[in-house]
Protein backbone atom coordinates (compact mmCIF):
# COMPACT_ATOMS: atom_id res chain seq x y z
CA UNK A 1 0.00 0.00 0.00
CA UNK A 2 3.13 1.93 0.71
CA UNK A 3 4.51 1.66 -3.31
CA UNK A 4 1.28 2.29 -4.31
CA UNK A 5 0.88 5.58 -2.51
CA UNK A 6 4.63 6.48 -3.56
CA UNK A 7 3.09 5.64 -7.49
CA UNK A 8 0.45 7.72 -6.96
CA UNK A 9 1.78 10.81 -5.29
CA UNK A 10 5.09 10.64 -7.86
CA UNK A 11 2.48 10.32 -10.89
CA UNK A 12 0.70 13.78 -9.38
CA UNK A 13 4.22 15.08 -8.81
CA UNK A 14 4.99 13.97 -12.28
CA UNK A 15 1.58 15.70 -13.84
CA UNK A 16 2.04 19.01 -11.59
CA UNK A 17 5.85 19.07 -12.79
CA UNK A 18 4.29 18.92 -16.42
CA UNK A 19 2.20 21.53 -15.99
CA UNK A 20 4.00 24.09 -14.77
CA UNK A 21 7.02 23.44 -17.29
CA UNK A 22 3.72 23.78 -19.79
CA UNK A 23 3.10 27.28 -18.41
CA UNK A 24 6.31 28.32 -17.84
CA UNK A 25 7.00 27.08 -21.97
CA UNK A 26 4.14 29.71 -22.31
CA UNK A 27 5.50 32.30 -19.93
CA UNK A 28 8.73 32.22 -21.91
CA UNK A 29 7.28 32.55 -25.73
CA UNK A 30 5.37 35.42 -23.76
CA UNK A 31 8.04 37.37 -22.84
CA UNK A 32 10.21 36.43 -25.57
CA UNK A 33 6.94 38.23 -27.68
CA UNK A 34 7.45 41.05 -25.34
CA UNK A 35 10.77 41.52 -25.32
CA UNK A 36 10.51 42.08 -29.53
CA UNK A 37 7.93 44.31 -29.48
CA UNK A 38 10.10 46.45 -26.62
CA UNK A 39 12.71 45.98 -29.34
CA UNK A 40 10.50 47.27 -31.93
CA UNK A 41 9.22 50.36 -30.28
CA UNK A 42 13.34 51.53 -28.56
CA UNK A 43 14.20 51.84 -32.73
CA UNK A 44 11.31 53.62 -33.44
CA UNK A 45 11.97 55.86 -30.42
CA UNK A 46 15.23 55.97 -30.84
CA UNK A 47 14.02 57.37 -34.57
CA UNK A 48 11.25 59.53 -33.28
CA UNK A 49 13.81 61.09 -30.86
CA UNK A 50 16.77 61.65 -33.78
CA UNK A 51 13.87 63.36 -35.85
CA UNK A 52 12.66 65.78 -32.94
CA UNK A 53 16.55 67.03 -32.34
CA UNK A 54 16.98 67.45 -36.18
CA UNK A 55 13.63 69.54 -35.83
CA UNK A 56 14.99 71.01 -32.33
CA UNK A 57 18.22 72.16 -34.15
CA UNK A 58 16.36 73.65 -36.85
CA UNK A 59 13.94 75.78 -34.84
CA UNK A 60 16.13 76.36 -32.08
CA UNK A 61 18.12 79.18 -34.48
CA UNK A 62 15.24 81.50 -34.64
CA UNK A 63 17.86 83.86 -36.44
CA UNK A 64 18.47 81.88 -39.27
CA UNK A 65 14.81 80.65 -39.55
CA UNK A 66 13.55 83.97 -39.56
CA UNK A 67 16.37 85.10 -42.07
CA UNK A 68 14.71 82.07 -44.46
CA UNK A 69 11.37 83.26 -43.91
CA UNK A 70 12.17 86.82 -45.30
CA UNK A 71 13.83 85.87 -48.04
CA UNK A 72 11.02 83.79 -48.75
CA UNK A 73 8.66 86.50 -48.77
CA UNK A 74 10.79 89.16 -50.72
CA UNK A 75 11.31 86.51 -53.28
CA UNK A 76 7.07 85.80 -53.31
CA UNK A 77 6.48 89.91 -53.37
CA UNK A 78 8.80 89.99 -56.27
CA UNK A 79 7.69 87.46 -58.00
CA UNK A 80 3.84 89.17 -57.18
CA UNK A 81 5.23 92.09 -58.87
CA UNK A 82 6.48 90.95 -62.11
CA UNK A 83 2.86 88.95 -62.61
CA UNK A 84 1.02 91.79 -61.69
CA UNK A 85 3.27 93.16 -64.46
CA UNK A 86 2.97 91.04 -67.01
CA UNK A 87 -0.96 91.19 -66.21
CA UNK A 88 -1.34 95.05 -67.01
CA UNK A 89 0.84 94.60 -69.91
CA UNK A 90 -1.21 91.66 -71.55
CA UNK A 91 -4.51 93.34 -70.38
CA UNK A 92 -3.51 96.19 -72.00
CA UNK A 93 -2.07 94.75 -75.03
CA UNK A 94 -5.57 92.72 -75.33
CA UNK A 95 -7.43 95.84 -75.03
CA UNK A 96 -5.16 97.40 -77.83
CA UNK A 97 -5.64 94.16 -80.25
CA UNK A 98 -10.06 94.37 -78.88
CA UNK A 99 -10.35 98.08 -80.66
CA UNK A 100 -7.92 97.29 -83.77
CA UNK A 101 -9.89 94.16 -84.59
CA UNK A 102 -13.48 96.17 -83.67
CA UNK A 103 -12.20 98.79 -85.96
CA UNK A 104 -11.61 96.85 -89.03
CA UNK A 105 -15.02 95.16 -88.57
CA UNK A 106 -16.57 97.94 -88.37
CA UNK A 107 -14.50 99.12 -91.91
CA UNK A 108 -15.19 95.77 -93.01
CA UNK A 109 -18.99 96.21 -92.35
CA UNK A 110 -19.13 99.28 -94.32
CA UNK A 111 -17.17 98.32 -97.55
CA UNK A 112 -19.55 97.65 -100.18
CA UNK A 113 -17.83 94.51 -101.80
CA UNK A 114 -17.93 93.01 -98.47
CA UNK A 115 -21.86 93.80 -97.94
CA UNK A 116 -22.40 92.57 -101.47
CA UNK A 117 -20.58 89.18 -101.05
CA UNK A 118 -21.97 88.76 -97.59
CA UNK A 119 -25.75 88.79 -99.42
CA UNK A 120 -24.27 87.14 -102.15
CA UNK A 121 -23.09 83.78 -100.13
CA UNK A 122 -26.51 84.23 -98.61
CA UNK A 123 -28.68 83.83 -101.76
CA UNK A 124 -25.99 81.09 -102.47
CA UNK A 125 -26.87 79.28 -99.63
CA UNK A 126 -30.65 79.31 -100.33
CA UNK A 127 -30.45 78.40 -103.89
CA UNK A 128 -28.03 75.34 -102.36
CA UNK A 129 -30.55 74.43 -100.35
CA UNK A 130 -33.13 74.72 -103.21
CA UNK A 131 -31.12 72.77 -105.49
CA UNK A 132 -31.01 70.16 -102.92
CA UNK A 133 -34.46 70.10 -102.21
CA UNK A 134 -35.51 69.34 -106.06
CA UNK A 135 -32.36 67.30 -106.32
CA UNK A 136 -34.36 65.12 -103.55
CA UNK A 137 -38.00 65.73 -105.09
CA UNK A 138 -36.93 64.86 -108.50
CA UNK A 139 -35.09 61.48 -107.29
CA UNK A 140 -38.62 60.38 -105.49
CA UNK A 141 -40.83 61.46 -108.50
CA UNK A 142 -38.53 59.16 -110.65
CA UNK A 143 -38.39 56.18 -108.24
CA UNK A 144 -42.23 56.54 -108.46
CA UNK A 145 -42.70 56.78 -112.36
CA UNK A 146 -40.49 54.18 -112.89
CA UNK A 147 -42.17 52.04 -115.07
CA UNK A 148 -40.02 49.14 -116.41
CA UNK A 149 -40.19 47.17 -113.67
CA UNK A 150 -44.11 47.21 -114.15
CA UNK A 151 -43.61 46.86 -117.88
CA UNK A 152 -41.39 43.59 -117.66
CA UNK A 153 -43.99 42.44 -115.29
CA UNK A 154 -46.76 43.22 -118.05
CA UNK A 155 -44.96 41.65 -120.83
CA UNK A 156 -44.51 38.14 -118.62
CA UNK A 157 -48.41 38.28 -117.67
CA UNK A 158 -49.27 39.21 -121.68
CA UNK A 159 -46.56 35.93 -122.34
CA UNK A 160 -48.33 33.64 -120.04
CA UNK A 161 -51.64 34.22 -121.11
CA UNK A 162 -51.12 33.76 -124.60
CA UNK A 163 -49.42 30.57 -123.91
CA UNK A 164 -52.88 29.59 -122.10
CA UNK A 165 -54.58 30.87 -124.76
CA UNK A 166 -52.73 29.10 -128.00
CA UNK A 167 -52.49 25.94 -125.26
CA UNK A 168 -56.73 26.22 -125.03
CA UNK A 169 -56.71 27.18 -128.97
CA UNK A 170 -54.80 24.07 -129.60
CA UNK A 171 -57.20 21.76 -127.22
CA UNK A 172 -60.32 23.15 -128.60
CA UNK A 173 -58.96 22.58 -132.63
CA UNK A 174 -58.90 18.63 -131.27
CA UNK A 175 -61.71 18.15 -130.08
Amino acid sequence: AVVSTQSTGAKDTLQTLESDKSKLRSDFQKLEQLETKINTEMVQLQDKISKMNEELEVYSDTNKLKKSLDEKREQLIAEREKILGTRDTSKANLEKLQAEHDELKAALEENETYVQLTNLERKWQHIEQNNQFMKDFIATKSQESDYVPLKKGVKEQISNINTLLQQALAAAATQ
